[in-house]
C-alpha cells in the first residue's frame, strides 16, 4: 500500500495483520518498487492524490512492467475529488476508495479484487493448455503427413478439392465448381481425412497444407491418377 500518510499506513496494517492478510505499507515511490523487487503482490493500493503526479508516473511505469502489469490495483482518492477518480480510471485501476476510508470496506475490495483475479487467471492458462495441446497434436499430424508417402500421395481430384476446402468453399458450391456430384466430393474429402489422420474439416483447414502443397507440386510426376 503506497500512501504518504503514516497514520493512515499504520491503522490499515493492523487492522489487515489482524485479519492475517499481509499488507505492506510503503510511503515513498522508492520503496515500493524495492518491495515490489522482493514480493510479488496480489494486489497494490496507490493513493492517486500523492503531489506531483508521481504516484502517477509510479502505476505508468508498472503498467509497462512485463513482471507487474497483470497485477490490479486500487486507487484511493481524496474525498468528493471527481478528477483524481477520473485518473484512476484513466491509468486502468479496478477500483477506487475516497479517504477516509473504513478498513473492513477496503478488506472487501481487496478479497473481491483478488477472487476475481484468480479466475481469470485460471480461466487463461487453462485455456492456455488446451490450446498447446491442440497446436501439439495439430503438429503430429503435420509431421505424420509429410512423413508419410500414403498421406502425401494426393490424386488430382483430391488435390483440387482440398484446394476449394481451404479458401473456404462449401460441398455444394465445390459440387458445381468441378461438375460432380455432392456426394462424390463427400467420399474424396473422407479420402482426405483419411489420408490425414484428421476428423473433420476443421482440422483438415488447420493444417499447414501451403508446405505439404508445394512439396506435392514439385514432385506432380509422382502423383496418382483418380
Amino acid at each position: 500500500m503506497l500512501d504518504s500518510e503514516e497514520k493512515l499506513l499504520f491503522v490499515t496494517e493492523k487492522y489487515f495483520s489482524n485479519k492475517k492478510i499481509m499488507l505492506i505499507p510503503v510511503k515513498t515511490i522508492q520503496d515500493a518498487w524495492k518491495q515490489l523487487k522482493i514480493n510479488l503482490p496480489d494486489c497494490i493500493i496507490v493513493d492517486v492524490s500523492m503531489t506531483e503526479n508521481k504516484n502517477q508516473l509510479f502505476i505508468e511505469g508498472i503498467k509497462k512492467n512485463k513482471q507487474f502489469q497483470h497485477v490490479p490495483w486500487i486507487c484511493l482518492t481524496a474525498k468528493g475529488l471527481t478528477d483524481d477518480r477520473i485518473k484512476g480510471y484513466t491509468l486502468g485501476c479496478s477500483a477506487y476508495l475516497s479517504k477516509p476510508f473504513d478498513p473492513e470496506e477496503l478488506e472487501s475490495i481487496v478479497k473481491n479484487i483478488i477472487y476475481h483475479t484468480h479466475i481469470s487467471l485460471g480461466f487463461t492458462l487453462k485455456s492456455y493448455l488446451i490450446l498447446k495441446d491442440i497446436r501439439i497434436r495439430l503438429t503430429k499430424q503435420y509431421n505424420a503427413c509429410v512423413s508419410s508417402n500414403r498421406k502425401l500421395n494426393l490424386t488430382i481430384k483430391e488435390q483440387r478439392i482440398l484446394e476449394k476446402i481451404l479458401i473456404g468453399e462449401k460441398i455444394p458450391e465445390i459440387a458445381s465448381n468441378l461438375k460432380i456430384s455432392s456426394r462424390s466430393v463427400e467420399k474424396y474429402i473422407s479420402k482426405l481425412l483419411d489420408k490425414t489422420d484428421t476428423k473433420n474439416l476443421l482440422d483438415l483447414r488447420t493444417l499447414p497444407w501451403s508446405t505439404v502443397l508445394n512439396y506435392k507440386r514439385a514432385n506432380d510426376g509422382n502423383r496418382t491418377r483418380e
